[in-house]
């Protein structure tokens, strides 16, 4: 991909208040939530910066914790999250066949409810 010009570099920068906004959400529930939210919050970041799509498996815990603070922390709502296990559910093959264009609403954070699909 490298090779062929088809990898495009991107710097992306540190979001200080998102971080300060994650972690103070996750504090209020316990140092387990912070270490998991912080941990996957490059993933959040990068979606940010790019096209507002995680792909992942994390549900139990990344999914649901960042679904969560959606409800409080608007820059997260928008955030298209994919889970490429649930080929039924939501459809990830399709969906990228399609060009992931068209978004199913289950797959924003704001509407994610952990043990639905």
């Amino acid at each position: 991909m490298v090779a062929k010009k088809k990898w495009n570099y991107l710097e992306i920068l540190i979001n200080d208040s998102l971080w300060t906004e994650i972690e103070s959400i996750a504090a209020n529930v316990g140092n387990k939530r912070i270490a998991e939210m912080t941990k996957d919050l490059c993933l959040i970041e990068a979606a940010l910066a790019t096209d507002k799509i995680v792909i992942s498996l994390d549900d139990n815990t990344a999914r649901k914790f960042f679904s969560e603070a959606s409800v409080k922390i608007d820059e997260l709502k928008d955030i298209v999250w994919v889970n490429p296990d649930k080929v039924d559910e939501e459809q990830p093959i399709e969906w990228l066949r399609n060009g992931a264009l068209k978004i199913s609403s289950v797959i924003f954070l704001r509407n994610f409810v952990a043990g639905c699909c």
